[in-house]
């Protein structure tokens, strides 16, 4: 009876999520947190915790307890089935893949990265470029001064990262990097002849069940390594679950225990933040986290065999949730059964499924939206690369029809206090412009958005769902000219855009 509330609540969750928007999930056994010692309360302390805080947006929180979830959170317009991009997660992602090749005596971390790139060594480089060995790249002190500007700029990233001289010598100082794991992707390829992520399709996810992994490629086709890889949240909490079983899967041994420990090593000591291979240790004791940027985590505890996901897009980078997370649910865990109590139960199934992101308040329309009703405005140049945006304001219905820079089309449709989804024909708005950017990604991509008009003005509220940006959009309009003053939820800096009727 106590187990069978949950299960209805849980059940009740998924069905009102399911809308075929995305790609499934793989399937993940669940219990109530009851039988693995965590208090409901304690959960819902932690959705509390994240969701009232005001230098973030919560899309995505999976908590799994011995390869089982006992709570997930997914607030509307976000659906469990909707993928993420999880930026920096993605370089532990790539070092399970190099582990793959240490495994298969293809690779040694002792090996130098000449050995594979010859063609880039020659009497023009820095000739401490030689030395350069992969446990160098794999712990980020290569001897490379970050760059983050050269992948918006250059169309070849090996041959222009190995033109620039080295700012110390190998294996002696740490510069964090997001290129130098694009090399060890480069690596995986140039030794396999598959990306980074066809190796793990076949050795990792497909043994694991995860169907729904993609990852954006570089101009040269290779996979980005450093950031990227684009799945769901139960397909993070599944990894996190391997490297917490040591790389075993249903008795399978997917990757080394050998060099699962390997890469959960201290290799570099940053004041509470201590970095293995591609991976960091937490604050807290015996804790291990895959990072990302705007607060991206894949959590591991070996002492609870605990597994935390979250994805969210954080301004505070992420470390006041990650707090909230420990603090409530993590230091709390019993691991042991405890009473359930059926009403708590009930609440945390409750909360789960009418969780949702705050939206627009204001009027339902105004006395000029039948003025502007079917008007298309053109664009001046903008940072978000719109040609021009069309309102719809007739027939019950609120759409933003937006022409982007590629002149594909999208009708948004919003909702009056409400989220509506719709698919967009082209791709989301990024925070990254790294050439090739997208490339790999299929899509579709979807909005969930919401609108509001105060003050004569019109407001839209736009997350990209399955992604991570949102946009939100006051338009004023004066005649036929309009201003537009926008806001992302990665930056506090807002922006304008201008247009005319057309």
């Amino acid at each position: 009876m106590k187990k069978g509330i949950f299960a209805i609540g849980l059940a009740l969750v998924m069905s009102l999520m399911c809308g075929g928007v995305a790609t499934a999930n793989p399937t993940i056994e669940k219990t109530a947190p009851t039988n693995v010692g965590i208090e409901p309360k304690q959960v819902m302390l932690m959705y509390d915790s994240l969701m009232n805080s005001d230098l973030t947006e919560i899309h995505h929180v999976v908590v799994m307890v011995d390869g089982k979830i006992v709570s997930e959170l997914h607030p509307k317009p976000f659906r469990a089935e909707h993928r993420h991009t999880l930026y920096s997660v993605s370089k532990t992602f790539t070092a399970v893949a190099v582990g793959l090749l240490v495994d298969d005596g293809l690779l040694s971390v002792e090996d130098t990265f000449g050995k594979f790139f010859p063609e880039y060594m020659n009497d023009e480089i820095d000739p401490r470029l030689r030395e350069i060995k992969v446990k160098d790249i794999l712990t980020m002190r290569s001897g490379f001064k970050t760059q983050g500007g050269m992948r918006n700029s250059q169309e070849h990233w090996i041959k222009y990262y190995l033109s620039r001289p080295l700012f110390a010598n190998p294996g002696t100082r740490y510069s964090y990097d997001s290129i130098e794991t694009y090399l060890l992707s480069a690596i995986v390829q140039k030794i396999t002849g598959k990306t980074v992520l066809d190796l793990l399709n076949e050795r990792v996810f497909g043994p694991m069940g995860i169907t729904d992994a993609e990852w954006e490629l570089c101009p040269d086709g290779i996979v980005v390594g450093g950031w990227g890889i684009y799945i769901s949240s139960h397909s993070q909490a599944l990894f996190g679950q391997l490297l917490l079983q040591q790389g075993e899967w249903n008795g399978k041994q997917l990757i080394s225990k050998e060099w699962v420990k390997e890469m959960m090593t201290v290799r570099v000591v940053r004041d509470a933040n201590d970095y293995g291979y591609q991976v960091w240790l937490c604050e807290y004791p015996g804790a291990w986290r895959a990072d990302g940027a705007f607060g991206q985590y894949i959590i591991m505890v070996p002492q609870k065999n605990m597994v935390v996901v979250l994805n969210q897009c954080s301004r505070s980078k992420g470390w006041p949730e990650r707090g909230n997370i420990w603090n409530t649910v993590v230091k709390n865990a019993l691991n042991c059964t405890i009473e359930a109590k059926p009403a708590e139960l009930k609440a945390l199934a409750d909360y789960e499924e009418s969780a949702q992101l705050p939206v627009l308040s204001g009027d339902s329309t105004n006395v000029i939206a039948k003025r502007y009703n079917g008007k298309t405005f053109a664009l001046d140049k903008n940072k978000l690369g719109w040609k021009s945006v069309k309102f719809g304001f007739a027939d019950g219905k609120t759409v933003l029809t937006v022409v982007d820079a590629e002149g594909k089309e999208s009708n948004i449709e919003l909702g009056y206090k409400k989220w509506i989804t719709s698919a967009l024909a082209g791709f989301p708005h990024y925070s990254i412009s790294a050439k090739g950017r997208f490339s790999g990604l299929t899509g579709p991509f979807y909005t969930g958005s919401c609108y509001a008009w105060n003050a004569g003005n019109f407001e839209a509220k736009i997350h990209y769902v399955n992604w991570i940006t949102s946009l939100k959009l006051t338009f004023n309009f004066d005649g036929k000219n309009m201003t537009v003053y926008g806001e992302e939820n990665f930056t506090a800096k807002p922006f304008v855009m201008t247009g005319k009727m057309k």
